[in-house]
């Protein structure tokens, strides 16, 4: 929070509004606070700072820290903002005392700041930042619902800022489902498998949607990705959140984009069998043949067995490579639909062995492993020999 300077605390401001409504309660009044509900137009907020709230527009300070929320504010601006005012959430903005002047349609402001909506805000101002004075008169007097408090005591102003911050936030599946952005998924893997999804962060008894789009993340080819850098290949198993927020971007933008469209193609085509190619590679019989230590020191246990001794689960950090390596054979089929097509060349033992190699190199830590650039690396040249040596027998055999 940035500390709030008397100038700040005794400076004017005046905000023009279309309605106004007092909705002070009678416990406000015994406190000697005022609320009015207030819209006003998105212009307005050029003349708010945000000196008592907890944190200013974030992409200010860094334009990479624009996420999905500050994306999507900003569509509704560009594309719906004869609608903003009923899908935000507005802003909050206090003050220690306000005049209201009907007759102008003004409300006169002392020391007020924007408590919390300073995302809102910062894209607002960043949408008004491209547009031309003519421009702005057109397109920048949609309108944003505001509360206003007026309290005289600054440190409960501070302490509303704190509350109006906190919060138990809405998790990005239930926003995913609830916006449609899941319902081929759903679809896709409820006929392969007659079973649900997770749509909401409630539901139970579902199979979890976050670990399905890494599993098709990490299948998909750079051809599909476009991205051959270390950190596409990582982020199923470092970020399984930007999984689902790069998915709800395709699916917004597949109708415009062709990318778009083919990485959400491919993330409905290709979903049963990576569920399916997971729970191969996790309990594969090869597992038992080689020795992989149940517990190790850091990063959590590589393996479990059932009371046979057979290895029944392996960690995540040791699969995720293995699958990211299957995606030199994912494939489009003859009538376009992605495919995994391993060739008869490959020996799944084979890459069993050099999964526990790589699981060894990075000192039997499974988490660890599920990180390293270099091993993914590693387990990828081998299905990508076999594709090699695939294409220089046809090459061969097209000129003999």
């Amino acid at each position: 929070m940035t500390n709030t300077s008397n100038d700040v605390r005794g400076r004017e401001t005046r905000i023009s509004y279309q309605l106004i409504r007092n909705v002070t309660s009678s416990e406000e009044k015994e406190n000697g606070v005022q609320t009015h509900i207030v819209n006003i137009p998105a212009v307005e907020l050029k003349k708010l700072g945000t000196e008592d709230n907890l944190r200013t527009y974030i992409p200010a300070h860094s334009n990479k820290r624009r996420n999905a929320v500050h994306r999507a504010i900003a569509r509704t601006i560009e594309t719906e903002p004869s609608r903003f005012i009923n899908r935000n959430s507005g802003i909050t903005i206090a003050c220690s005392k306000a005049t209201i002047n009907d007759n102008a349609s003004l409300i006169a402001l002392v020391g007020a700041s924007i408590i919390n909506g300073a995302q809102t805000q910062g894209e607002i101002l960043r949408f008004l930042s491209d547009l031309t004075d003519e421009e702005e008169e057109a397109f920048g007097r949609f309108s944003v619902r505001a509360e206003i408090i007026v309290d005289p005591d600054h440190s409960s102003i501070v302490e509303t800022a704190i509350a109006r911050n906190t919060a138990t936030k809405v998790q990005d599946i239930s926003q995913a489902g609830a916006r449609g952005h899941l319902n081929d998924l759903s679809e896709a893997i409820r006929r392969e498998f007659g079973q649900d999804i997770r749509t909401s962060e409630t539901d139970t008894d579902v199979l979890e949607t976050f670990q399905i789009l890494q599993f098709a993340r990490l299948l998909m080819p750079i051809a599909v990705s476009g991205n051959p850098s270390a950190s596409e290949m990582l982020r199923p198993y470092k970020n399984k959140a930007q999984c689902l927020e790069d998915f709800s971007e395709w699916y917004l933008n597949k109708d415009a984009d062709l990318a778009a469209a083919t990485r959400y193609q491919f993330v409905i085509d290709i979903a049963a069998t990576a569920i399916r190619e997971y729970q191969y590679w996790e309990r594969h019989p090869a597992w038992n043949g080689n020795y992989a230590w149940g517990e190790t020191k850091k990063g959590g246990r590589a393996v479990r067995r059932d009371k046979a001794n057979k290895v029944v689960w392996v960690s995540p950090g040791i699969i995720f490579p293995i699958l990211k390596a299957m995606s030199a054979f994912v494939r489009p089929n003859s009538e376009g639909k992605w495919i995994l097509d391993k060739p008869s060349l490959f020996k799944p033992d084979e890459m069993v062995r050099k999964a526990v190699a790589q699981f060894r190199a990075h000192e039997s830590n499974p988490m660890d492993m599920g990180r390293s650039q270099s091993a993914y690396e590693a387990l990828l040249t081998y299905p990508e020999t076999i594709i090699e040596v695939m294409r220089d027998f046809a090459d061969a055999d097209a000129n003999t």
